[in-house]
């Protein structure tokens, strides 16, 4: 089998500890289902799993087996998402946007406009936060899933294959492909665009045969999917910030010794690491990576970002008020502890 060379030495840093330790029979099956590729350098999300099974199975002392099955083996992340529900599955790898299939609170975190960057994204989306705790402890308690660490990643921007879009105006018309996620539906068609919702494993074909004119996703996604070879024009609107996680099923979890859930969530704290690093990286690279492919990138003005934000926010924030059961208190929840993260940074000036 031909190795990629990149992948061979990336799996043997962060997995050498494992092969270095004793290690004992496996006594608990995780599998978890990605839709993401293997190569742990490929994308944000796929080096979060790699650190995650190497870590879980070394704190576990080989107790807990991680088994991830990539590139959509499994089916797609609602699917996978389904399984973990049901118990056939121990875990899935996914965007926060679907989560709100099965749980609409979680939908705030694909609202346009509101992480303002990301480092703030980094400190609110872990399981410790003030203003998380309580929502995922619902979240566990309503649907028997559970997010066992998040992924945040970078911030979704559009690309076609039409003409360069700079405002409202030049994507008005475009079919645009979005994801099963009503408040994204809803900011599209706002700001002009013809919001057509396709699984994510349909995307490039969709966008080879003129299914749609366009997508949206962030550079590294743009780039792992090859999508520079049926696209030419992105705008870095900057509409939505990706927020992945790792998530789990609760009943499988509670069965598990103390002591090797505590492992469990060592780890997968410790997993967080690998998606912040490489994502603000992969933004860095991949712009010039698409540009070299032959992409052309713009980067609107301020105007013009205020003019995709005045389109798109108020309709997906109204649909979250009025159909997310106390969707106006979550939004003036957020907004506090934004600003709350944002005053934290003055105590590192001394």
């Amino acid at each position: 089998m031909r190795v990629n060379s990149r992948w061979f030495l990336c799996a043997l840093l962060i997995s050498g500890a494992v092969f270095a330790g004793p290690a004992g029979a496996a006594q608990y099956i995780m599998k978890i289902a990605s839709g993401n590729p293997a190569n742990p350098m490929a994308l944000p999300a796929s080096s979060g799993l790699a650190i995650f099974e190497a870590k879980a199975e070394l704190y576990t002392n080989g107790a807990v087996d991680v088994q991830v099955f990539p590139d959509g083996q499994l089916g797609d992340q609602l699917s996978g998402l389904q399984q973990v529900k049901s118990g056939e599955l121990q875990g899935d790898e996914l965007a926060m946007g679907v989560m709100a299939n099965l749980f609409p609170k979680i939908t705030f975190t694909d609202l346009p406009y509101v992480m303002p960057d990301m480092k703030v994204a980094q400190d609110l989306y872990r399981r410790d936060n003030p203003f998380l705790k309580p929502i995922l402890k619902e979240l566990e308690d309503k649907t028997g899933v559970g997010i066992l660490f998040f992924m945040p990643q970078a911030y979704r921007h559009v690309t076609n294959s039409k003409r360069l879009v700079k405002n409202t105006a030049d994507i008005k018309g475009l079919k645009i492909r979005t994801m099963q996620v009503r408040p994204h539906i809803l900011m599209f068609n706002a700001a002009g665009a013809q919001a057509t919702p396709i699984p994510w494993l349909e995307v490039y074909t969709s966008l080879q045969t003129g299914v749609v004119d366009g997508q949206e996703n962030p550079l590294a996604t743009i780039r792992s999917s090859n999508y520079q070879e049926v696209q030419k024009y992105i705008t870095l609107t900057g509409h939505v910030h990706l927020v992945g996680a790792v998530v789990y099923n609760v009943e499988w979890f509670k069965k598990l010794p103390r002591d090797i859930q505590y492992a469990v969530m060592k780890a997968a704290d410790e997993a967080r690491v690998g998606p912040e690093a490489i994502a603000p990286l992969y933004d860095i690279i991949d712009a010039k990576t698409l540009t070299d492919a032959g992409m052309q990138i713009y980067q609107p003005t301020p105007a013009e970002l205020k003019e995709f934000k005045d389109a798109m926010q108020p309709p997906a924030f109204q649909w979250f008020k009025e159909n997310v059961e106390g969707g106006a208190r979550v939004l003036e929840d957020l907004d506090k502890e934004i600003k709350r993260i944002q005053d934290s940074y003055n105590n590192l000036i001394y």
